[in-house]
């Protein structure tokens, strides 16, 4: 949403009551979008795409394309609700061959954390590979998210989802996200269909699972596709530091 205000104000002109878009609004996450426009304050925090550097000795799973680098010192502090480290580079990877599937892929390397300071280097594509996504600067700005009505924020929660379901909350947002060579950093899963496990307690058997960053592409080999990856870590491995236990979810729409 733009602001707290303007979803309140869309609300009031639906007839959704105050007690109702309380709600609503206690459930917001800040969510940093990181687009290739710096308008309206966009501060350059990174990059899309491109090759990615790592240090010698870090293996890259060259099946999977550098999505976006991140530089964590250049986020601001309250960008997202994550504590995310206050330095070095987050690499995020993501498989453009297979647009659907769940995996908690331990080692899989779809997130990579650079200690600042690390000697790196530019690595080169395998042959036959696609080419990788076109590089260019990312700027932050962050926005309040709400959770989808199937999010484990609302599901699971009789009084939340019906007042969610009855006053259509999750519709009343009046601005869409930007997903054009874009990154999203923590907030709420936007998805085409159920979004991937969020926001569990910490007692919760789901493992407390949090979304990391999440990004939509076209897929080189099916025309017309779009996959949506999610980037997902359980809190406490974020709270290590442990980014190797983070998993990739991909869900492909027409």
């Amino acid at each position: 949403m733009h602001s707290p205000q303007t979803y309140r104000e869309e609300a009031r002109t639906k007839g959704v009551p105050e007690h109702a878009i309380d709600l609503a609004l206690s459930l917001a996450l800040p969510q940093a979008e990181l687009t290739p426009s710096d308008k309206d304050g966009g501060v350059l925090v990174g990059r899309y795409g491109g090759l990615p550097s790592l240090p010698e000795g870090v293996e890259w799973d060259n099946g999977l394309d550098l999505v976006a680098s991140v530089d964590c010192a250049a986020l601001p502090q309250d960008a997202c609700n994550l504590p995310l480290p206050r330095d070095g580079h987050l690499l995020f990877f993501a498989d453009r061959t297979d647009p659907d599937g769940f995996a908690l892929m331990h080692d899989s390397r779809s997130v990579i954390h650079v200690q600042a300071g690390t000697p790196t280097t530019e690595r080169t594509l395998p042959e036959n590979h696609f080419p990788a996504f076109a590089p260019h600067p990312l700027y932050a700005r962050t926005f309040p998210s709400l959770p989808m009505t199937a999010d484990d924020a609302v599901l699971p929660h009789p009084e939340i989802r019906r007042l969610y379901d009855e006053y259509e909350l999750e519709y009343l947002d009046q601005r869409l996200p930007q997903w054009d060579e874009s990154l999203h950093l923590g907030g709420y899963a936007y998805s085409p269909q159920d979004p991937p496990i969020m926001g569990s307690s910490p007692e919760d058997e789901k493992g407390s699972w949090v979304l990391l960053a999440q990004a939509q592409f076209d897929m080189p080999d099916d025309p017309g596709f779009t996959a949506c990856v999610f980037w997902i870590i359980q809190r406490d491995e974020l709270a290590a530091g442990n980014f190797a236990a983070a998993g990739l979810v991909s869900i492909s729409y027409h």
